[in-house]
């Protein structure tokens, strides 16, 4: 009897829990890392407010980038926005492609931990006179934990095939 009262308690209990586990629905993600990435490069890459894209970066982040070589901490990352992108006399601006982004939960026993983001995105330069010139584009792969504290950070970056415009 006690068995037979036990297992299926147990059973729903479990269901509840990966129900719980499951609640962020793909669309709800989606729109949570298209702002997550709308931060991360407004703050760090458009705006050059480095302590605030440090937020949003792991401290042992791992960034491999197919022209630039290989980073392996948020503060050599930071040093290379600084000095690359935030130095520069005409201003860069980066641009997700819109419709590129695609992204791939990750979990353990039914828990989200992580989010593979995959998309392309845009480089701009912004003109004194006040022009643009579309200068480059590339793809990317980011590998977003989600912390102990409940916050995502951006933990390994794979930044690849730059090329010209299309």
């Amino acid at each position: 009897m006690f068995h037979r009262v036990v297992a299926p308690v147990l059973c729903l209990a479990l269901t509840a829990s990966a129900a719980l586990a499951e609640s962020r629905s793909e669309p709800e993600l989606e729109t949570l890392f298209a702002d997550l990435d709308r931060q991360l490069f407004e703050v760090a890459f458009n705006d050059c407010d480095l302590d605030a894209a440090a937020a949003l970066v792991a401290e042992d982040l791992e960034f491999y980038h197919d022209q630039g070589g290989a980073t392996h901490s948020r503060e050599a990352f930071l040093g290379n926005v600084e000095r690359n992108i935030c130095s520069r006399e005409e201003p860069l601006r980066r641009d997700l492609v819109p419709g590129s982004m695609r992204i791939e939960p990750l979990r353990s026993g039914g828990e989200l931990y992580g989010v593979i983001q995959f998309g392309a995105h845009t480089f701009t330069i912004l003109h004194d006179d006040g022009s643009e010139t579309l200068t480059g584009q590339a793809d990317f792969a980011n590998l977003w934990l989600l912390g102990d504290d409940g916050d995502w950070v951006l933990s390994r970056v794979l930044s690849y095939a730059h090329r010209a415009p299309d």
